[in-house]
């Protein structure tokens, strides 16, 4: 039978650290989607015959589905839990597609729903995964059987302990638990880990993952009986309006795929992909584009997903971007080719905790949506209630060519980002790098090499108190523009800024600042 080890799903779990998904423990759980009826040619509906191969590696304990060199037509759609939202394909736990290259999933158009009377949207997803993909049921009382208080977590440990020890009792080793900071709430922030150790005695769980956050009166969920575990999709090109889905998931892989958004059709309500609580997740290889009249917005993963990294990717999208308390993301090697419009305040958002941003590179033109506020790549772009559990982004060594017109390239509002080390080419005019946080920040801005087309290089907002650190940048700009503007606050800030060794070379003004608002920051050789 074909079940991942304890050490596998571990691995899932620590982003990048596995370069594919485990293989299959018995080669003979493979389920040949021919074999269920499927043609591959196009034309013929293939939609039952694969949902056929998925049951059956899913009744055998789990499995690879796999897809001959074909076009598998999807000319039949089936209804979810939510009354707007439609589904070709549904997968459950332990499964693996996998498709010989030059397989591809093609949404039919008797594969997607019209636009309901009265709905704002619908969603006809080619790729469902979880049973209840479309429902969040983690946190819903009627669905995880209720709520155990816990005493007040803390970050970066792996235990919680219970309120009562005597609930204890009702866990074991392996169980898959959610925690919460409270009852109620749409996107509530949450913690989602597995059971190590129990220990009736104490009251305490012993988790395979840290958590990432403090909360200070937790709520914790089982989750077991609700979660999917364990899915793979390699090496398939699936083309629809939302190619792929995939919610309350433990262990996921997506590897040398290509998504292809299909943007002639659903006007509006084109949205991608939608990924909602993932842990332990990885996107790798793969292509995600729109084919059709125009760019859509792509959603990575939302809803407090954890533990996931994405890289050596290619996203050709309108905008995307992550966030909803999510933490520790690792995005490496991709590149995004953003095309932004008159709406987007930020073409590429990386709001959460402890998220790595390195050797990426972003492209985009056309910035005219903010106000004077917007940014091709943003660390935080959300209501300020989010920005307290917003920080420790690392955006280091990426490349970035942005088309800025009268926006910023590059906007960091979280606290204690770090950004080193990248290239940045802004077209046209606009900002560099514009910083200015909802609560105080303390940045880090160094050996960065910014080239302007015109416009000023950084602009620096600090509300209350300086402590952000701006050495060895290389900034190159036009007559007229000012390579490090500080701007002044009503009253004189604490704190106070390092802004040292840069180079600036073009600008009319290298640095301006009033030290009389800013007494404690140091300028030296700039």
């Amino acid at each position: 039978m074909f079940r991942l080890s304890s050490y596998a799903i571990l691995l899932a779990l620590i982003p990048c650290m596995q370069t594919s998904i485990p293989a299959l423990a018995a080669r003979e759980n493979t389920f040949d989607v021919t074999a269920y009826g499927a043609v591959g040619d196009g034309s013929a509906d293939d939609t039952p015959a694969i949902q056929q191969a998925i049951n059956a590696a899913k009744a055998a304990a789990g499995g690879t589905v796999y897809f001959p060199a074909r076009t598998y037509l999807l000319n039949s759609h089936y209804p979810s839990s939510h009354p707007w939202f439609f589904y070709n394909l549904l997968v459950g736990s332990n499964v693996t597609l996998s498709g010989q290259p030059g397989a591809k999933l093609l949404q039919g158009p008797k594969g997607r729903h019209a636009l309901l009377p009265r709905a704002t949207e619908v969603r006809n997803t080619v790729l469902a995964v979880g049973p209840d993909y479309a429902t969040v049921r983690f946190q819903s009382t009627a669905h995880n059987g209720g709520f155990y208080a816990l005493r007040p977590t803390k970050a970066d440990t792996a235990t919680v302990t219970f309120a009562r020890f005597q609930d204890a009792a009702h866990f074991a080793h392996g169980d898959y638990v959610a925690i919460y900071a409270r009852a109620t709430g749409d996107v509530i922030p949450t913690e989602t880990s597995q059971v190590v150790s129990v220990d009736v005695a104490t009251g305490v769980l012993a988790l395979k993952t840290t958590l990432a956050r403090s909360f200070a009166t937790p709520l914790l969920a089982k989750v077991t009986a609700l979660a999917t575990t364990n899915v793979a999709i390699k090496n398939l090109v699936v083309q629809g309006t939302e190619p792929l889905a995939v919610s309350e998931i433990f262990g996921f892989t997506a590897e040398n795929n290509q998504f292809l958004i299909d943007c002639s059709v659903g006007g509006g309500n084109v949205t991608g992909l939608n990924l909602n609580t993932l842990n332990g997740f990885r996107f790798s290889g793969n292509l995600i584009t729109c084919v059709g009249p125009s760019f859509s917005i792509l959603e990575l993963a939302q809803r407090n997903s954890q533990n996931g990294c994405f890289e050596g990717n290619t996203i050709q999208v309108r905008q995307t971007g992550m966030g909803e308390y999510a933490a520790r993301w690792k995005f490496t090697k991709n590149r995004f080719t953003l095309h932004p419009d008159k709406h987007t305040t930020a073409g590429l958002f990386i709001g959460g905790l402890d998220i790595e941003f390195r050797d990426n590179r972003v492209e985009g033109g056309n910035l005219t949506g903010g106000g004077g506020f917007g940014s091709l790549i943003a660390d935080y772009s959300a209501p300020d209630d989010y920005a307290p559990y917003v920080g420790k982004i690392r955006i280091v060594d990426n490349t970035v060519s942005c088309q800025a017109d009268g926006n910023a390239c590059l906007g960091l509002f979280a606290q204690d980002t770090v950004v080193m080390g990248n290239t940045i080419e802004v077209k046209g005019s606009g900002v560099g790098i514009h910083a200015e946080g909802p609560l105080p920040q303390s940045l880090t801005i160094r050996n960065n090499r910014l080239a302007m087309g015109s416009g000023n290089g950084m602009v620096i907002v600090t509300p209350l108190c300086d402590g952000s650190t701006i050495s060895g940048n290389t900034l190159s700009g036009s007559a007229g523009a000012v390579g490090i503007f500080v701007a002044s606050p009503r009253a004189p800030n604490r704190g106070g800024h390092t802004i040292s060794q840069n180079t600036i070379r073009g600008f009319a003004t290298h640095v301006s600042i009033d030290p009389a608002k800013h007494p404690g920051t140091v300028l030296a050789d700039n």
